[in-house]
């Protein structure tokens, strides 16, 4: 649960990998703090999703450009299963 730290229990991981975790959020700075939390110093984050809602894709990128030195989009994954829209985040350099 984001937002709840007894939840975050092993923390901090060296990568965290999440699909599709963006599209419809309610409350987008949340999930960026939960990252945040579940990170250290030399943690990678990779999170594809596809842009449906704009305004949520926004907060959350600003929010992690805020709490991560490091932060990517990358809009055009290289695969041959190619699907319209879809990008992922690549994030490191937690900041204190």
């Amino acid at each position: 649960r984001w937002g709840v730290e007894e939840d975050y229990l092993g923390a901090p991981y060296d990568v965290i990998v999440g699909a599709d975790i963006v599209a419809s959020l309610y409350d987008p700075q949340a999930l960026a703090r939960a990252l945040h939390a579940l990170s250290g110093s030399d943690t990678r984050i990779y999170i594809s999703g596809k842009a449906r809602l704009d305004r949520p894709h926004e907060e959350f990128d600003a929010e992690m450009e805020r709490l991560f030195e490091r932060v990517e989009r990358i809009r055009e994954p290289s695969s041959r299963l190619r699907s319209p829209d879809v990008f992922i985040i690549v994030a490191g350099g937690k900041r204190l």
